[in-house]
């Protein structure tokens, strides 16, 4: 039989061998950086929720503005939903780093952004009579006469709203959908905060903040993820297919937009929503970033320059996306090029410092404990 000081040092071994296992487990983090749960919490409070008040906020007024078109047309009331469009597009386009929860379960994009956007069928149910009520627009047409796209063709790309002293007759359509649009936005973002009748808000059962919640490595899992499959359905969907860069021939209708060309701005606005989940809110608030410093100082300093020069090549190109797109410039190939480095850094680097899976559907992670 052991003495008593031999098993107090086999339970010391087996302690210490513990110790060091969570500490590979978890990447040796330092000491006194945020854990998954604080960073979770700061990204639900300071990020994700405020995103999806905005939206919400600006489907609102884009709703209002389209009912004003209608009420009373004019070139004044025509440019004011079309800017309503545009500012309610880009909160829509900054929150799909956030689409997880929710906006997944719900299938929200069925909805609101689905595309292409069948042009031809919407032309053709002008003539013989476009959906006017939002039950028909939820039930009836298909996803890719509805949404964003629906809107932005009737609003930018055809006739049906040029200056005119009565209502088009596409207003029924136009209205309704803004009203599904509104309202499925609202019903998103009052998951996130209320919850459903069984149900806690999905903002605290995704920051371990409910008595049943996602395990918070689980849900960083699925943050990571979403980013990595954002980024790269931009790089080599978007515009690797759009550039001909994947030996085959340049393909325009892989970027979305109609008349107004909002390929640009898209992303834009989708990397501001991936820097935003990345880098935190402020000063106080905490991101993704918060994680990986605490495993590599490295990796962290290289992304956020990454994302810097990513906004710096945007900036550069000058006149209609899908010119720069189709007839590539050396400016075009450096954005290109830029965002592949943060493609390259998410997909290698940040994914396995966190030990993120890559590959799971957007039901997987739904661990409980």
């Amino acid at each position: 039989m052991k003495s008593f000081r031999e098993l107090k040092l086999s339970f010391i071994i087996c302690a210490t061998v513990f110790v060091a296992l969570l500490l590979i487990q978890t990447g040796c983090r330092s000491a006194g950086g945020p854990s998954d749960r604080e960073v979770l919490i700061s990204l639900t409070d300071d990020i994700i929720v405020p995103a999806y008040q905005e939206l919400e906020r600006e489907s609102y007024i884009l709703r209002q503005s389209v009912d004003s078109l209608c009420s009373a047309p004019s070139a004044a009331s025509l440019n004011m939903a079309r800017q309503s469009w545009r500012t309610a597009r880009a909160a829509w386009m900054r929150s799909e780093a956030m689409w997880f929860g929710p906006v997944m379960d719900r299938r929200s994009t069925s909805l609101l952004d689905w595309s292409p956007t069948d042009t031809a069928s919407i032309e053709q149910s002008l003539i013989d009579g476009p959906p006017s009520t939002p039950d028909e627009v939820r039930s009836v047409i298909g996803s890719d006469r509805r949404g964003f796209g629906a809107m932005e063709y009737l609003l930018f790309g055809n006739d049906a709203f040029a200056e005119s002293s009565a209502p088009p007759s596409a207003c029924p359509y136009l209205l309704a959908l803004t009203v599904v649009t509104q309202g499925e936005t609202k019903a998103i973002l009052s998951e996130w905060t209320h919850g459903l009748e069984d149900r806690p808000p999905f903002g605290h059962f995704f920051s371990d903040r409910a008595s049943v919640s996602m395990l918070p490595s689980a849900a960083v899992a699925d943050v990571v993820r979403t980013q990595f499959f954002l980024i790269r359905d931009i790089v080599d969907v978007r515009l690797a297919a759009a550039m001909g860069l994947r030996d085959q021939p340049a393909d325009l209708s892989v970027i979305p937009g109609n008349a107004v060309d909002n390929g640009l701005q898209d992303i834009r606005n989708e990397l501001l929503g991936m820097r935003a989940i990345y880098q935190g809110s402020g000063t106080e608030g905490v991101g993704i970033s918060h994680l990986v410093s605490q495993l590599s100082e490295d990796t962290d300093t290289r992304l956020r320059g990454q994302f810097d020069a990513a906004f710096a090549a945007l900036d550069a190109i000058n006149g209609p996306f899908r010119d720069a797109v189709a007839q590539p410039t050396p400016r075009m190939q450096t954005l290109y090029e830029r965002l592949s480095d943060v493609q390259r850094t998410i997909g290698t680097e940040v994914v396995s410092l966190l030990g993120v899976s890559i590959g799971f559907t957007d039901t997987d992670g739904d661990s409980l404990r």
